[in-house]
């Protein structure tokens, strides 16, 4: 278990293009919006907004296209040969590659907090850690699922943008809903990207109560999107779509 946790989290350190969305991007944005719209709330805000697209961005993206394409050049056979158990291995790759995506958000957090100087209290920094935690599993076992439904990169790529372009727009990552129609409002909490921005601005104000609402959704969506992930995780491109009951 340990060996493969390594050699998934050295792939995780590998994967440039991830690493570019989860980093550079929100920097880029950072910096960007932050010089166009200077209002010291919406800096803060963006802050956060950012720490979630980041860790929204590697962890659904890259997990989705690092699931597909290892099945595809027969990596998981050699892996269906050991003990390992289906669910075993979606806790395997989501923890490798969840340490990379919090220790890219924390390069986020921290040049964001540096360039804006905000003051945050260790309670914010304490509320924070399991919401992040809990919204990068959320998007890590949604990138899985998506590794397993798409058989090419064109498909992969066609699902990722289904999952994560309405959670860009529809969620309050870059702005405030406030004055968007009724049926987006409602459409954004079916989103995890909304509960995970939510609880995180709950956390940086250290509103302990504020936090508990979207750290439940998340943990409850983290549990759906992983029984589906194990149901339809596929060792081989051959195999059929639905075969992960039979190892649970």
């Amino acid at each position: 278990m340990w060996v493969t946790w390594l050699a998934l989290l050295r792939g995780a350190l590998r994967d440039r293009i991830s690493l570019f969305w989860a980093v550079v991007a929100p920097l880029v944005a950072l910096f960007g919006l932050g010089a166009a719209f200077p209002d010291p709330e919406y800096r803060r805000s963006l802050v956060l907004g950012l720490l979630a697209f980041g860790a929204m961005g590697f962890a659904l993206s890259g997990t989705g296209f690092e699931v597909m394409r290892q099945r595809t050049r027969g990596v998981y056979k050699l892996l269906r040969a050991t003990p390992f158990r289906v669910p075993a291995f979606v806790a395997a790759l989501t923890g490798a590659r969840g340490v990379v995506t919090l220790a890219s958000v924390l390069v986020v957090a921290t040049v964001g907090w540096a360039v804006y100087g905000f003051d945050w209290h260790w309670q914010s920094a304490v509320l924070a850690v399991p919401v992040l935690s809990a919204g990068t599993a959320c998007f890590m076992v949604m990138g899985f699922l998506l590794g397993n439904l798409g058989e090419t990169e064109s498909q992969v790529s066609m699902y990722n943008n289904l999952f994560l372009l309405p959670q860009m727009f529809a969620s309050e990552m870059f702005y405030s809903l406030a004055g968007a129609p009724q049926w987006v409002q409602w459409v954004s909490r079916f989103m995890p990207a909304s509960y995970f921005v939510d609880a995180l601005r709950a956390a940086a104000a250290g509103d302990g109560a504020g936090v508990l609402p979207g750290l439940v959704a998340l943990l409850g969506m983290t549990a759906l999107f992983l029984v589906i992930a194990v149901l339809t995780f596929r060792w081989d491109a051959g195999e059929a779509r639905v075969t992960g009951l039979g190892r649970l």
